[in-house]
C-alpha cells in the first residue's frame, strides 16, 4: 500500500486572539477537517505541539502551523479556521504544497485548493518547477515575528542499514530516537514521538519558543525524511550532517525562509 510522505503546510497568523487558551476540542475538530487525527500533545509556556496521524500541529499565542501528509485535504482546515474566527481575525496565511509523488491519488490539487482560498483571501502565488517542485499561496504580510520556520530539509532516496530496517519492520520509537541522536545536538528538548505500524515515524520537539519536527516515510517507492524547524542553520548543521551520514540520501534539498518587514523570501539549495 502506497503512502504519500510529502507534506502540505498551513500557517495562519491572527489578530487579538490567544490561541493557547482555546480548548483541545477545537484543535481536534480542525485536524479532523483535513482528514487526520491528533495522537498526543506536549507543551511549554510558549508552544503547544500536537503529534498527528499525518504529521503535526503547532500552536503559539498568535499563530498556528498545521502540517499534513498522506491523502489529507489541508485546505479544508483553512476554510474551517476562517469560518470559526472570521476573516478580520486572520492577519496572514501561507498555504504550501510540496509536489506529491503520486498527485493523481490526492483528493485535490493546488489549483483546486487555491480556487477555494481566493474566494476568501486576496493573495499571491509562488511556484517552483526545477529540482524541487511545489506551490505556495500567501495572504497578508509575513514578518520575522510571525514566520516561525527557518528551514525545511528534505532527504529523498534513503539508504543504509537503518533505512532498510525501517522498510522491513516497524521499529520501536526508542530505537529510532537513539539512532537519530537528536539530544546530542540540541539541549533542553521536550520530545513527543510515535512509530507507526506497519512503518513510519514522527517526532515533535520543543525548546522555549523553538520547534523541530521530523517525519520519516520508509516507502519503498520513495523513502523520504523531512525535518522542519525554527532553529537556525548554525544550530542545525551538525544534526543534518549526521542524518546525511546515517541515511546517505540520493538527494537533499533545503528550503530556507527569511521574512523581512516587506516580504517573505524563500530560497532553495
Amino acid at each position: 500500500m502506497f503512502y504519500e510522505g510529502t507534506e502540505k503546510r498551513l500557517l495562519i497568523c491572527t489578530n487579538n486572539l490567544d490561541l493557547l487558551t482555546i480548548a483541545d476540542s477545537f484543535w481536534h475538530q480542525l485536524v479532523a477537517q483535513s482528514g487526520a487525527e491528533i495522537l498526543s500533545c506536549i507543551q511549554n509556556s510558549s508552544i503547544k505541539a500536537y503529534l498527528l496521524s499525518e504529521s503535526s500541529l503547532f500552536i503559539w499565542q498568535d499563530k498556528l502551523l498545521l502540517i499534513t501528509c498522506g491523502n489529507t485535504k489541508l485546505v479544508n482546515a483553512a476554510l474551517f479556521i476562517q469560518k470559526r474566527f472570521g476573516k478580520q481575525q486572520i492577519s496572514s496565511l501561507v498555504f504550501q504544497r510540496h509536489q506529491a509523488l503520486k498527485p493523481h491519488l490526492q483528493p485535490s490539487n493546488f489549483k483546486q485548493d487555491i480556487l477555494l482560498l481566493e474566494k476568501l483571501f486576496k493573495g499571491q502565488q509562488q511556484h517552483w518547477r526545477d529540482d524541487y517542485q511545489g506551490d505556495l499561496f500567501l495572504f497578508g504580510d509575513i514578518t520575522q515575528h510571525t514566520m516561525p520556520t527557518q528551514g525545511i530539509y528534505m532527504l529523498h532516496g534513503l539508504r543504509g542499514e537503518l533505512a532498510e530496517d525501517l522498510q522491513k519492520n516497524a521499529l520501536s520509537k526508542t530505537i529510532i530516537l537513539k539512532k537519530l541522536k537528536l539530544e546530542s545536538f540540541f539541549n533542553g528538548l521536550t520530545i513527543d514521538h510515535f512509530s507507526f505500524n506497519p512503518k513510519g515515524y514522527s517526532l515533535n520537539a520543543l525548546c522555549g519558543e523553538n520547534y523541530l519536527t521530523i517525519h520519516l516515510t520508509p516507502e519503498q517507492l520513495s523513502t523520504y525524511l523531512s525535518i522542519e524547524t525554527s532553529f537556525s542553520d548554525n544550530q542545525c548543521i551538525d544534526f543534518i550532517n549526521h542524518l546525511q551520514q546515517l541515511f546517505s540520501p540520493e538527494r537533499c534539498k533545503k528550503m530556507h525562509f527569511k521574512a523581512t518587514e516587506k516580504k517573505l523570501d524563500i530560497s532553495l539549495s
